[in-house]
This record gives C-alpha cells, structure tokens and sequence, in this order.
C-alpha cells in the first residue's frame, strides 16, 4: 500500500487523519472477524495497545479512534496542536514499534507485519469525521458480509457483453448477471423537471420495476438522485451505476451501496482508469456516460 499524499497539505498541521494500514501479504494477522464483530488475536492486541500509546508518547496527538479489522486496520489521529514532524512519521513508528515488538514476540526476527507506506486521507470539517468514523465502526459487519457473499463483490476487467459500448473496456463490480436481465431502462431526469415531472416519473419507475426492469443511470442530477434512493428502497429493486473515475485497488461500494450489493441488486460500470487525481465532472463527461447508458439499454428510457 504506497502512502497517497494531499501534496499542498502540510501534515504536521492541525486537523484530523483518517489512516489505513495493511499487513503483508493482507495476512489475517490480526484476529478473525465473526458474528460483525472481530476477535483480536495476540498480534490485534498488541496493534492496538501500541495505537492507543501514540498519545503517550507524543502527548499533541489524540489516538481515540481505532477498528482493527484481521488484515488491516482503520484509525484516526487528531492533531492537537503544531507537530515538530509530518504526522506520517508517528505513523511510521507506530509501525516500526509493532514490527519488533511482534518479532520479538514470536522470535522470528524477520516476520513481516506491514505492507509498504500506508494511506492517509486528511478530514477536512465535522460531516466528513462524522461519516469516517461511521466507516470505521461498521467495518467489522462489511467484512463479514463479504465474506458470506463472496460471489456479489467480484470485480472483473475487460468484460465482454453485447450490451456494452464496444470502444471502451469496461470493468464491472457486483451482481454482473443484472446486465443480462431482459429489460434494461435508462433513467435521466434533467435538472429543470418540475416536482409533479418528478413524481409521475417515480410511480412509472416503481410499476417498472415490479415487471423486473433494471434501472441504468449514472445518477448525477438531484432528480436522479431522488429515483436512485426510490429504487433503494424497493423489494427487487435493481440497478446498474454507470461510474465516473475508474475503480480503486481496493474498492467497495460505500454506504447504502455496500448493503444493495451484498443483496445482488447491484452493478457498478465503469469504462475509466482510476487515477488518485479526481476527475473533473465536465458537461461533455456527463452527456458521454448518458450516451453509454443510451447504448446498454438499448435506448430503452424512462425520465424527462
């Protein structure tokens, strides 16, 4: 895992860390997860008394925050006032303090516990610790889900379906039968509809439904937006999200998603080659991922 850095930030600042650290080769080193809950092993134990001594040993930063999960863990430090060094360097010897100490635990004087660097993402107001923290504590119940349903979160490159746009190649993440389904509706919703538009379109989209139609969409306008969470919502309510940015190393779903995949409602498309570097969300970007849908289902739609 290569450290990814927020390059005009400087990280011995104040202000909140939300950091990922994984072991090497993402050995279930640290416990086993049962019951949406982890059992910590000897080695769990030992990462997690050294995280919650970051505060002793350097007294400016606060390590109340942590989930170990069997391959990886999740924690957040809060700065609490100007460091002498980058925060990355606490981290580092954070790591390099388990290392030994597990090392000399087992007597295996070159036992690998971390991958390479680490991954930060810096917490830039309450909403984003709110949810980061929300993240953390709901990991444990996320990977027992996946591990029940391996099948829903397989992600595979370079699909070969009619349905899709032959230029691009396209990488898919989910229920990848939903492709297959015999109707495929794209929904738009422009952003001047009007309310009762809104409405008429969500009754046609429910009756569209309990026929087992699946819904297309990149769900970019506040309309669409509003007949994603419709669709949500619904018993056998199916979708296929057209996704800007590619797919991360290690992505999931997120939220609401996570649990519409783990019921195999779910797929998530993708033509683009994920970059660290977000994507500006252009016009053109946005009439391009309509004409792909246009193209899946057929020119088969439901919107205004």
């Amino acid at each position: 895992m290569q450290n990814r850095r927020m390059f005009v930030h400087d990280y011995s600042r104040v202000g909140f860390y939300m950091i990922t650290i994984s072991t090497a080769p993402r050995r279930r080193l640290f416990g086993a997860c049962r019951n949406n809950r982890v059992e910590l092993s000897e080695a769990g134990v030992v990462v997690s008394r050294r995280w919650h001594e970051i505060s002793l040993h350097c007294p400016s930063i606060e390590a109340s925050t942590l989930q170990i999960m069997p391959d990886h863990l999740h924690g957040i430090l809060y700065v609490k006032e100007q460091l002498p060094k980058p925060v990355g360097e606490i981290v580092r010897g954070f790591k390099s303090g388990v290392t030994a100490e597990l090392r000399r635990n087992t007597g295996n004087p070159s036992l690998s516990v971390w991958e390479t660097g680490f991954h930060d993402r810096v917490i830039m107001n309450s909403d984003t610790l709110r949810a980061e923290r929300h993240y953390i504590f709901d990991n444990p119940r996320r990977y027992c889900v996946k591990r029940a349903h391996p099948d829903l979160f397989v992600r595979v490159n370079d699909l070969d379906n009619t349905r899709l746009p032959k230029r691009e190649c396209w990488t898919g993440f989910g229920n990848l039968f939903l492709i297959d389904k015999p109707e495929l509706l794209s929904v738009q919703v422009s952003r001047r509809a009007t309310i009762g538009e809104i409405s008429d379109l969500k009754a046609a989209v429910v009756a569209r439904i309990k026929t087992g139609a699946v819904m297309v969409s990149p769900f970019i306008s506040p309309g669409e937006k509003e007949i994603v969470q419709l669709i949500i919502k619904q018993a056998g309510g199916n979708l296929i999200l057209i996704k800007s940015g590619g797919f991360s190393p290690l992505y999931k779903p997120s939220g609401v998603y996570f649990d519409l995949c783990a019921q195999g409602r779910l797929l998530v498309l993708s033509p683009f080659v994920y970059s660290d570097r977000k994507q500006p969300f252009t016009r053109e970007l946005c009439l391009q991922m309509n004409r792909w849908v246009g193209t899946i289902c057929g020119n088969k739609a439901v919107g205004y």
